[in-house]
């Protein structure tokens, strides 16, 4: 057990009693050669210093000395972190392949950069964690279920390409349905669930963004958006006309504050790169404090126990 706590430190003042005894016995032990000395030699005195039965005799002094000390800490309930087994932490990364995400403001394009800042946060996410990842354009797929097999999730990543309308609603319910399908496959009693939402768009298709934002809030699923592009992005569409594409923040925004997450904006690659790798760094599982009162209690016991076979082989007397 390491970087154990005391939940109740004050009693620890129970280890005056210990030490007490510690004291008395010391007077005790010292007093009884003096005594000794006004009716022997000094020779015999060296000898009884050095008696197998003078060693004998704080033996059992000793053990009691430390039950009394583990009993302390065992008052003083000990306790240590412990990861929750219950729980599951899955990221669902929801990443925008609408048209939108073909402009070059970000050279070489959205898409591109956001893949390669995707894939950086699998690399860099903790080895217990779930990933999994849904696309969207018209509409929303699962491209992979929440996984941790982290080559699986950048091969899906990489081959991510651009497609046409915006559907952020339908993203936020299929990412849901993903973290809920890895909590059951765990066999995990709850899963901690993240949805990493980035986009440039505002929805076209589709459930409305609020809808799926209060799901996920009554869920207690967090959905941390990233706007991503320039005000001076543009695309081609089919039919040839160039069409600019700025970043819709606001509704991302609004995503974030109903979901209870956080809103960022990234215009660079290396703020994009900043943003995946804040957000990697968050993840942590929850921890409970696990009481170890009982193992000290029990060695506590033991060393009564050997304490007073001690004594009674010995001295034919319990303690």
């Amino acid at each position: 057990m390491i970087g154990l706590t005391l939940l109740s430190p004050w009693l620890l003042l129970l280890l005056i009693l210990p030490l007490t005894l510690i004291v008395v016995t010391v007077v005790d032990v010292r007093r009884k050669p003096k005594q000794r000395v006004r009716f022997s030699s000094l020779e015999l005195f060296d000898e009884l210093a050095v008696s197998p039965s003078r060693l004998k005799q704080v033996v059992p002094t000793g053990l009691l000395v430390l039950a009394m000390c583990a009993g302390a800490v065992a008052a003083a309930r000990p306790a240590y972190e412990q990861t929750d087994k219950t729980e599951k932490a899955v990221v669902v990364l929801a990443i925008d392949v609408s048209l939108s995400m073909s402009a070059t403001d970000v050279a070489p394009s959205r898409i591109e950069i956001a893949k390669k800042s995707a894939i950086r946060f699998v690399d860099n996410a903790p080895a217990d964690t779930l990933i999994g990842v849904v696309a969207f354009d018209s509409a929303a797929q699962q491209i992979i279920s929440a996984t941790d097999n982290r080559d699986a999730v950048r091969r899906v990543i990489s081959r991510l390409e651009p497609g046409t309308g915006t559907a952020i609603g339908e993203a936020i319910f299929a990412s849901l349905d993903t973290i809920t399908a890895a909590a059951d496959e765990a066999d995990a009693e709850k899963s901690v669930g993240t949805i990493i939402l980035l986009s440039d768009g505002t929805t076209t298709t589709g459930r409305p963004d609020n809808e799926a934002a209060a799901a996920a809030q009554a869920r207690g699923v967090k959905v941390n958006t990233i706007a991503f592009g320039t005000a001076d992005g543009t695309v081609v569409t089919p039919d040839g006309q160039t069409v600019p594409v700025p970043p819709d923040e606001q509704a991302l925004q609004n995503i974030a504050d109903i979901a209870r997450g956080n809103s960022f904006a990234a215009t660079t690659e290396d703020a994009l790169t900043k943003i995946y790798d804040s957000l990697g760094s968050a993840i942590v599982r929850k921890t409970l404090m696990k009481e170890a009162s009982g193992l000290f209690a029990l060695v506590a016991v033991v060393l009564v126990f050997l304490a007073a076979v001690v004594s009674q082989r010995w001295f034919r007397r319990l303690l």
